[in-house]
């Protein structure tokens, strides 16, 4: 997932381009044990690869222009960061992977849960019976500048 570089300053390319064909094949390789969460922010932070191999989770009805909705989409977005956070925590405790995208602007929002999953992931590991959790990821978007919406 390299990106080419034979003349420095020459070549554009985006990181989270490379990231969404790292995260489709992610998707591809673990069809039942990884998930993309995030507030509707898939395709405006370049992760748009992922839908080359699912879809989002929707199980309503649809929409003329809806597009990559289906029952069994592996990306799941709501816009409440509070939920994609509920959602990953959770879905982490079933043994799986996956990764939160946000804006950096609207990831403060969740702080203080993130907060109280390490308190928590820091008390389960006192607990022998209990399986090692996968680690929560973020991927914090649009940095440096402010998103205003």
């Amino acid at each position: 997932y390299a990106a080419p570089v034979d003349h420095p300053a020459i070549e554009s390319v985006e990181a989270t381009k490379v990231l969404g064909a790292f995260l489709r094949d992610i998707v591809v390789r673990n069809p039942d044990r990884f998930r993309l969460m995030g507030p509707d922010e898939t395709v405006s932070n370049r992760l748009s690869a992922v839908f080359e191999a699912t879809d989002r989770a929707w199980d309503a009805a649809t929409l003329p222009g809806d597009d990559h909705l289906a029952p069994n989409g592996r990306g799941m977005e709501v816009l409440s960061e509070h939920l994609c956070q509920g959602w990953l925590e959770g879905y982490l405790l079933t043994g799986r992977h996956g990764l939160f995208n946000c804006y950096e602007a609207f990831i403060h929002i969740i702080d203080s849960m993130f907060n109280q999953h390490a308190k928590w992931l820091k008390t389960t590991r006192e607990i022998p019976w209990r399986a090692p959790i996968a680690s929560l990821n973020y991927l914090l978007s649009s940095h440096v500048w402010r998103q205003d919406h």
